[in-house]
């Protein structure tokens, strides 16, 4: 599989202002409104905002995953959001979320979704690569951070 970094750029990473999860969920994914990504933004948030309603994407350890696979991604791509004050995600540890990776394909990239999902997170647990994310001053440092991993 490619770097994880061919499926992001500088203008899918953004410090997150929301403190709500589905305003953050939604805030992250209109990164990818008029690029090649995504053809139906609305869609994209809404299949997002309902894959959260179903069982939180916090997985713990201050990071959430919210993900979706819909027809009109034309490339699977992936944004990250920073919060530096964190996001009540309901996530299975009750900590706040400092890291949001949004992952959104299309609907028949099964395999390269999960392996993409898979290689993004053998990044972020690595001892102090997330507080490196996080604490990054620049987009172009965080991919600095992921590129040095693959």
């Amino acid at each position: 599989m490619a770097s994880v970094t061919e499926y992001t750029k500088s203008s899918y990473i953004k410090v997150l202002e929301s403190t709500n999860k589905f305003k953050a969920i939604e805030e992250l994914a209109l990164v990818f409104k008029d690029c090649d990504v995504c053809g139906d933004i609305d869609s994209l948030i809404r299949a997002l905002k309902e894959r959260e309603e179903i069982m939180s994407t916090g997985i713990g350890f201050g990071i959430a995953i919210p993900h979706a696979k819909i027809g009109s991604i034309q490339e699977m791509a992936f944004a990250i959001g920073i919060s530096k004050e964190g996001i009540d995600f309901d996530s299975m540890d009750g900590e706040p979320v400092h890291l949001v990776i949004l992952v959104a394909a299309g609907e028949k990239q099964h395999k390269e979704y999960l392996r993409l999902l898979s290689n993004i997170m053998s990044i972020i647990k690595k001892e102090n690569v997330k507080e490196s994310i996080i604490n990054s001053p620049s987009s172009e440092d965080v991919l600095d951070i992921l590129r040095s991993y693959n």
